[in-house]
């Protein structure tokens, strides 16, 4: 709720999960995102009485009631569908985990073991939040970013780069996710340890929270941050 509780009716584009880059008809690239930060804050825009538009990439949770979802595979594929929607957006959550790379070729046919080691080339996807930071105009834009160290200066930087208006830090451990099964982790439905950083070098930690409450405590932020660029 805004500062003087003037409910706002904004357009929210939320983009979220991972995206999965194909080698061959059995194999990708992808990495440990559920799509479950996004897909809270757009339940909790939602029910907050704002527009939402979900973009997904993969994930095994349930589409949301009440919001257009799009569901994309690839980052070219979730890239395509931002730029078609951002336009009338007031504010993009960008968090969704974007695979950098894709492979440089695709294998029509199942890569044999027998057929020997390979070298797999690969070629950078979209920036699709600096591509967005680019052209954001009047929208907000928020991201989102995973160190294993040096967590708020590479945050920091990444604000600054992609011209985000706020950005959710998480800390993730340097072991791999599915060694953390049972644990906390930034990835999956357990709860979490974030840092979200705002303008002028704000900065407020939320530790061991549900990320249901680090949606709400980020749609208050989008929210006052509104209403101040409003001139109010």
């Amino acid at each position: 709720m805004t500062p003087n509780k003037i409910p706002l009716n904004l357009n929210i584009l939320v983009v979220a999960g991972a995206t999965r880059e194909p080698i061959d008809p059995v194999r990708f690239i992808t990495n440990y995102s559920t799509g479950t930060m996004g897909y809270a804050v757009a339940n909790t825009a939602r029910n907050a009485g704002h527009k939402v538009t979900l973009i997904t990439g993969p994930t095994h949770l349930k589409q949301p009631c009440g919001i257009k979802t799009i569901t994309v595979i690839t980052a070219q594929e979730m890239f395509k569908a931002v730029k078609a929607r951002f336009k009338t957006a007031d504010c993009v959550v960008m968090a969704a985990a974007v695979s950098d790379f894709r492979p440089e070729k695709y294998y029509a046919n199942k890569i044999k073991r027998s057929s020997g080691m390979r070298v797999l080339k690969l070629k950078k996807n979209p920036d699709i939040l600096s591509w967005l930071g680019r052209r954001k105009g009047n929208r907000l834009l928020i991201g989102f970013c995973m160190e294993t160290s040096n967590l708020i200066s590479n945050a920091r930087k990444k604000m600054r780069l992609k011209k985000a208006d706020l950005i959710v830090a998480n800390r993730i451990d340097a072991r791999p996710a599915c060694q953390l099964l049972g644990r906390q982790s930034s990835f999956g439905p357990g709860v979490t340890t974030v840092f979200i950083l705002g303008p002028e070098r704000q900065s407020m930690e939320l530790e061991n929270v549900s990320k249901q409450k680090v949606s709400r405590i980020l749609l208050e932020k989008i929210e006052r941050l509104w209403y101040k660029n409003q001139g109010n």
